[in-house]
C-alpha cells in the first residue's frame, strides 16, 4: 500500500459521509481484487476477504475487508457486517494456532480523524505479544508512524513474506460454516454448521 502522504484528504465525498474521509483514486483494496495488485490472501469467501498487512508490526497482521466497496462501517449492509465478524472471529482462531500470542487486538478507524488510510472499510486483526513495539496499542503506533519513516521501513514487508505469513495463518484456517439454503430453518442451518464442524 502506499505511504500516509499519498493519500489526499477531502472534505467531501460521494456518499455524503458524517465526516472527513481519505481519498485514495484509485482504490488499493478494490485493485486488489480486480487483480491489478498482488497481495498475501489468506481467505476470500463471498463477501470477504481476509490479507496480510504489508505493515508487520506484529507479525500476523492482517485485514478483513468487503468485497464491496464501502468506505466505512456505516455504508456495510447487515450481511456484510455479520460476514465481517464472522471472518474476523475465523482468523483470530487461526492467529491463535499460527503464533500462540499473548492476545488479540481489533480495531477499526473510520474517518480522517481516526487515521483512516483507505476508504475501504477494513478491520485490523493483530496478534499482540508483551514485549512488542506497539506501546500502548494502536493509537500510539499510528502517531508514531506519521513521525517516523524509519518505523515504517522496519514494519513494511516484501510481497514474498506476505505470502509466507498468509500460508502460515491459512494452515491454521478453519472454513466458513455453510450460509443456510433458502428456505432453511434457523435450527437446520446451525445443525448443519455443527456437523460441518463435527467432521473438521
Amino acid at each position: 500500500m502506499r505511504p500516509r502522504n499519498d493519500v489526499v484528504i477531502s472534505k467531501t465525498n460521494v456518499l455524503d459521509a458524517p465526516f472527513e474521509l481519505p481519498i485514495m483514486t484509485p482504490c488499493v483494496f478494490c485493485e486488489m481484487m480486480a487483480g491489478r495488485v498482488d497481495k498475501g490472501l489468506v481467505e476470500e469467501t463471498a463477501l470477504t476477504l481476509t490479507i496480510v498487512n504489508i505493515r508487520q508490526f506484529e507479525v500476523g497482521q492482517v485485514f478483513v475487508i468487503p468485497r464491496r466497496h464501502a468506505p466505512t462501517i456505516l455504508d456495510l449492509t447487515d450481511e456484510e457486517a455479520h460476514a465481517m465478524v464472522d471472518a474476523v472471529r475465523r482468523v483470530s482462531s487461526a492467529l491463535v494456532k499460527a503464533y500462540s500470542p499473548d492476545g488479540i487486538t481489533l480495531y477499526n478507524n473510520n474517518g480522517v480523524a481516526s487515521m483512516q488510510e483507505v476508504p475501504h472499510f477494513h478491520m485490523h486483526v493483530v496478534p499482540r505479544r508483551k514485549r512488542s513495539d506497539w506501546g500502548d496499542g494502536p493509537p500510539h503506533i499510528a502517531a508514531l508512524e506519521r513521525r517516523s519513516r524509519g518505523v515504517l521501513d522496519k514494519v513494511q514487508t516484501d510481497i514474498e513474506r506476505e505470502h509466507e505469513i498468509a500460508d502460515e495463518i491459512r494452515a491454521q484456517l478453519r472454513p466458513p460454516e455453510p450460509e443456510p439454503v433458502r428456505g432453511e430453518s434457523v435450527e437446520a442451518s446451525v445443525h448443519t454448521a455443527r456437523q460441518t464442524r463435527t467432521k473438521l
